[in-house]
């Protein structure tokens, strides 16, 4: 800039010299004419954006300058902003996993729970007999797999000290259905769910890491299970969790080697399997409830005594997880979005009253020649300072907060995502 608006008066200089000036004479003159040209080059930095980077460092520092002068004003309102954008994230955090955020399945929309239901009382679902199940499995048209699971407790012994281990009976393409690979090992196979097969079981990485100590030799090795011999054929990662969803240590094992749930194989009647299928990408909702529609009917018809009145019902996987929690996540989302709002509210206040008095600081720099455009962003810059110092603080207070939630949530909340500040 200096060389440009050096030339202009050099250039000047010469016309003069040309009209008869001095040379000494003819470069003050055309100075004097030119003016100061401090103003232009503030004119050019304005231009092309300089100024502007320029002026918001300076108005930044002039913002920690005054918030520093009144420190009872910044404490209370970087303290309000925190708490409503803490409460907010940290809630947030909660709602996001649980509602929000896809099960960590493959292709999880493909995922639908699949359920028995009473035509008299449609509110109650419930699952099928092993019996149905196997007939849904072999001539449905519209799944590209369908899973069985079960659930509840067995003593595990013949490693270490005797413990009570959370299990999942499941049929044999339970894993395969919702397309989890071991880390260790295998899954089960086809042959595992057949009567009589060798009894097998698979860890769950919480499990293999604490009572294992991640021994990768533990695949073949025996342990007992209500005093039965089951041989270990791999493990799965801790990430992976159905249809316990809140225990990080448990066992998977085939349905017809449970004690409990293996004898009752045989009978059509009885409702608690509970069932998942995997719907082909192709097929739309209305094809696939028609089909179970039917599916429905021929149970009734060649089974009355344990079918008749009962209908078969789909819903998204992780709608029928969420189950009756939604509505009151929602609920208290709500109320902390509220609060923000009250904090804003206050906030908001809080720099009217500041503002009132600065009267006189913002008419000196009126007088100073300030423009109404510059002290609005002098101002603007203040409050964008005081969000940034009260959001960062925010976020602290979200780390803090999202930790007490887990602790203090309930057990039966289904959480099949890891809870925490995304």
């Amino acid at each position: 800039m200096d060389e440009e608006f050096a030339s202009h008066i050099r250039d000047r200089a010469e016309d003069l010299v040309r009209d008869g000036a001095l040379p000494r004479d003819a470069e003050r003159k055309a100075r004097l004419e030119f003016g100061g040209y401090q103003k232009f080059k503030e004119e050019s930095r304005e231009a092309i954006g300089v100024h502007f980077v320029e002026t918001l460092l300076q108005d930044a520092r002039c913002a920690l300058r005054m918030l520093r002068k009144a420190p009872g004003f910044a404490a209370i309102a970087i303290l309000t902003l925190a708490l409503g954008i803490g409460a907010n994230t940290a809630i947030f955090s909660v709602v996001y996993a649980i509602l929000l955020k896809p099960l960590p399945y493959p292709h999880a929309e493909q995922l639908f729970n699949l359920s028995q239901r009473e035509s008299r009382d449609e509110s109650v679902k419930t699952g099928f007999s092993y019996l149905n199940f196997s007939d849904l499995r072999d001539q449905n048209q519209i799944f590209s797999g369908v899973a069985g699971a079960q659930e509840h407790e067995l003593t595990l012994t013949g490693h270490g000290e005797p413990q009570i281990v959370s299990t999942s009976v499941v049929t044999s393409d339970f894993f395969s259905v919702f397309g989890q690979n071991p880390i260790v090992g295998r899954v089960f196979l086809p042959g595992d769910g057949k009567i009589g097969a060798p009894a097998v079981v698979v860890l769950s990485e919480g499990l293999w890491r604490s009572s294992f100590n991640a021994d990768p030799n533990v695949v073949g090795t025996a342990i007992d299970l209500d005093k039965r011999s089951f041989t270990i054929v791999g493990v799965v990662s801790a990430g992976f969790r159905f249809p316990l969803l809140t225990k990080g240590e448990q066992i998977w094992i085939p349905l017809p080697q449970d004690p409990l749930f293996g004898s009752w194989l045989g009978r059509r009647g009885g409702h608690w399997l509970q069932v998942t299928g995997r719907l082909k990408p192709a097929v739309s909702m209305g094809r696939a409830q028609a089909e179970l529609r039917a599916m429905s009917a021929h149970f009734a018809e060649n089974f009355p005594a344990e079918n008749d009145g009962w209908e078969i019902s789909m819903m998204p996987l992780q709608q029928m997880i969420v189950g009756d929690v939604k509505s009151a996540l929602l609920v208290l989302l709500g109320a902390v979005g509220l609060v923000l709002l009250i904090a804003c509210a206050n906030i908001a206040n809080l720099l009217l009253s500041r503002a009132t008095s600065r009267a006189k600081e913002i008419a000196l720099r009126t007088t100073l020649g300030a423009g109404r455009s510059r002290i609005i962003r002098q101002l603007l810059s203040e409050t964008a300072v005081l969000s940034l110092l009260g959001g960062l603080a925010g976020v602290f207070l979200a780390y803090a907060g999202v930790r007490g939630l887990v602790s203090s949530l309930p057990a039966t909340l289904p959480q099949v995502n890891e809870i925490r500040v995304d």
